[in-house]
């Protein structure tokens, strides 16, 4: 299977893997072929791809780090516990909360037990509502953070939990604002960078959660140089927490499609982080992050510096810009396959771009 962008769709491609809005809510089936009309529907729900199969990706399998049945429970709980923060049902939220810290559990040991998969980005994507799915995606690629850097299952439950409700705080402002499609003015982007210290305060005086969960939600947009907010703070001084939700925030962000502007493509996402090494962020979750996060994800189609094209079939950990790649001839997959990681032969060999095959 590989992956496609909506806008790069065709009628009769095959679709690889279900699309639905829970375990039980199925839109469109494995297997189905689209046709022009499936495609509309794609990009009415707001999806930036899909998986099909084809002669190209044939063989090709991609490993999620966590399942769509989880992703569906974690949108679940984390959607009521938004809502009843909004509306300030004390009870409620308690109650949310409980489940939250549930499938947290459950998130991290699907993490713990998936720790040799290469996260490809678009595999967290569900097309509906950017904050919840942001908030999911966010806790997920914490935990892969947080398990590279070897934190215990009690502090990767504890960044899970901050991570995912890192942006409560824009519960409490107008969703104009929030979603606005153009640029916001400078009053309303200086009000917007208090919601960390908002949603920490509403933490701090009402809800019964880890420290250190409260210090990620307020740590989240400090920046390791210091020109970060709400106070400025830098290197050690941020919470762990918040260094590793900062960088894996931004990334998921620049990766999703925004009212006001087209989502990046993953190694876009990547070179944005990359420029912030020792800035904005900290090296050492940089460094973590690369390592488990596919600059190239599977199924990419790739132009090499030599001419050649093919698809990526394979990343490495230690290689994070040199994946495996089967050559494509005219359109048609060949059994030929460029290592740019471990063979010397390829060394002056590097991706030139991406292209749609």
């Amino acid at each position: 299977m590989r992956y496609i962008p909506a806008n790069c769709l065709q009628a009769g491609q095959i679709l690889a893997s279900n699309i639905s809005i829970s375990k039980k809510r199925i839109l469109l089936r494995k297997g189905v072929a689209l046709t022009s009309s499936v495609i509309k529907k794609i990009e009415q729900l707001g999806l930036q791809g899909v998986y099909i199969d084809d002669d190209i990706s044939r063989d090709i399998e991609v490993s999620n780090v966590i399942s769509d049945e989880l992703k569906y429970k974690a949108k679940k709980g984390v959607t009521s516990f938004f809502l009843s923060a909004e509306q300030e049902m004390t009870q409620k939220t308690d109650k949310y909360l409980s489940t939250i810290k549930r499938t947290i559990t459950d998130i991290v040991d699907e993490v713990q037990r998936n720790a040799n998969v290469k996260v490809n980005i678009v595999d967290l994507r569900t097309y509906d509502d950017y904050t919840f799915s942001h908030s999911i995606n966010v806790a997920v690629l914490s935990v892969v953070v947080g398990t590279v850097l070897g934190l215990d299952k009690k502090k990767l439950n504890e960044l899970a939990l901050g991570a995912l409700i890192h942006d409560i705080g824009k519960v409490f402002y107008d969703k104009n604002i929030i979603n606005k499609p153009g640029k916001l003015t400078p009053e309303e982007y200086e009000d917007i960078k208090r919601h960390s210290e908002r949603g920490y305060n509403y933490l701090y005086s009402s809800i019964s959660i880890p420290l250190s969960s409260k210090l990620a939600v307020l740590t989240h947009h400090e920046q390791f140089d210091g020109n970060g907010y709400p106070n400025r703070i830098s290197a050690e001084n941020i919470h762990l927490f918040g260094r590793i939700i900062s960088v894996v925030d931004v990334y998921d962000a620049l990766t999703s499609d925004r009212s006001y502007r087209k989502a990046m493509l993953p190694s876009q996402a990547f070179e944005y982080v990359l420029s912030g090494y020792n800035t904005m962020f900290d090296p050492v979750i940089v460094e973590a992050f690369i390592k488990k996060v596919a600059f190239y994800p599977v199924g990419t189609c790739v132009r090499l510096s030599s001419g050649v094209e093919g698809i990526v079939v394979e990343n490495f950990e230690s290689s994070y810009l040199r994946p495996l790649i089967r050559v494509i001839v005219d359109k048609k997959v060949t059994n030929e396959r460029i290592d740019l990681a471990h063979d010397a032969s390829t060394l002056n060999i590097t991706i030139a771009e991406i292209i749609d095959i």
